[in-house]
């Protein structure tokens, strides 16, 4: 199948995937505050779903690469992962929905970075395509997030369920759209070299720095919505502001191909980490201020978008092609899972039910701070780990 004819059915699956997020992330904190959980234990919750794609992708790339089949694994995650999200349509308490949320993220953590290892593939590792398809997802995201401010003004939080579900199902739908395709990898020794490679200080220093700007994340992804209805503004307007970060990083991921040439992933690293760290200060000091949040939620942007095409062109260029599948979960598994529920987690702790929602955030900006440093010390040209 050519890059030409594989373009649509990649576009409706990022569409689809991330108009899931769209659902499932600015509203979640509000569907369990709505389910009666308190702030710690919307963190805890939080942290041990958001750990599950520590070892999921890992998992489920081992098992890619064992059959050969990204796209066989996509879409029996995609399936498994509807039958956990059926969970929360039941109001029956803390453990079970953690039960729930826990399985659902584990099968979900199948998809993406077969996704991304397919849509390279396919896109013959054009960064410049793979931005403008990558941007589809935002458009899902965005759509699903002004959509949800508004469901969330009617019906409540109780929304959530039955609109995830069926973006849910035009996901699965939209994976049997994408051809097979069969990647023959190398056999038990490749995997002990792989050992070696995650050993590269170079990888090391990345990583940590990509871990800590997640982390950094977290009080955004769990609490804005939260934190947002606290200080006043309406269900719309929330929505709004989100979809002024997600307008922003559609319009950098569609131009991340020309941003990114001949420029240096240190260069645009440092510059994005930086700029998230004026985003959270602004978000810890100035939300009560409609034109300064809705300024902070344009830094999206670089802070994202233009850093998330900068960590996969390092992805690709890093890992030898034998070892992509396994560098993107590896990747998935530590920065979404690990930073992810690390920062979930902390943020429940210190967010104390509202009380400490601009120190949380100011402490995020900390965060990204020394992410930044780390940007910074990082080579200004990525080396292929095979010649190291």
């Amino acid at each position: 199948m050519s890059a030409a004819s594989a373009r649509p059915a990649l576009m409706l699956a990022y569409f689809t995937y991330f108009g899931v997020l769209g659902v499932f992330v600015p509203y979640f904190g509000l569907f369990l505050d709505g389910r009666g959980l308190d702030s710690a234990e919307i963190g805890l919750l939080l942290a041990i779903v958001t750990a599950s794609r520590i070892v999921g992708p890992n998992i489920w790339a081992a098992l890619a690469e064992r059959t050969g089949k990204p796209m066989l694994i996509m879409r029996s995650g995609a399936v498994l992962a509807i039958l956990g999200w059926c969970s929360s349509f039941a109001d029956i308490g803390f453990w079970p929905l953690l039960i729930g949320f826990t399985l659902f993220s584990f099968f979900w953590t199948a998809i993406l970075p077969q996704l991304e290892v397919s849509a390279f593939h396919f896109l013959n590792d054009d960064t410049q395509a793979y931005s403008r398809i990558r941007s589809f997802g935002s458009v899902g995201y965005i759509v699903l997030v002004m959509l949800g401010g508004w469901l969330f003004e009617i019906f409540g939080s109780e929304f959530i369920p039955a609109s995830a579900l069926l973006f849910l199902i035009l996901l699965l739908s939209s994976l049997f759209l994408l051809p097979p395709i069969s990647l023959s990898l190398s056999t038990s020794a490749v995997s002990q070299r792989f050992i070696d490679v995650l050993k590269n200080p170079l990888l090391l220093r990345f990583m940590a720095a990509a871990l800590l700007l997640q982390m950094s994340f977290a009080p955004y992804y769990g609490f804005f919505t939260l934190y947002s209805r606290d200080i006043g503004y309406s269900g719309t307007q929330t929505g709004l502001f989100i979809g002024i970060a997600v307008a922003a990083e559609i319009i950098a991921f569609y131009y991340a191909g020309k941003i990114l040439r001949n420029r240096s992933y240190k260069f645009l690293l440092s510059i994005c980490y930086s700029l998230t760290v004026l985003r959270w200060a602004l978000v810890a000091m100035f939300a009560d201020n409609a034109w300064v949040l809705a300024f902070s939620m344009m830094l999206h942007a670089g802070s994202f978008a233009i850093a998330h095409c900068c960590a996969m062109q390092f992805i690709q260029q890093f890992f030898p092609k034998h070892f992509r599948s396994k560098g993107q979960a590896f990747y998935a598994g530590v920065i979404y899972g690990g930073g992810g529920a690390i920062g979930a987690y902390v943020s429940g702790l210190l967010w104390q039910d509202g009380a400490g929602a601009s120190f949380t955030f100011l402490a995020a900006a900390g965060l990204a701070l020394v992410a930044t440093m780390l940007a910074i010390s990082l080579p200004k040209v990525i080396p292929n780990a095979a010649t190291n």
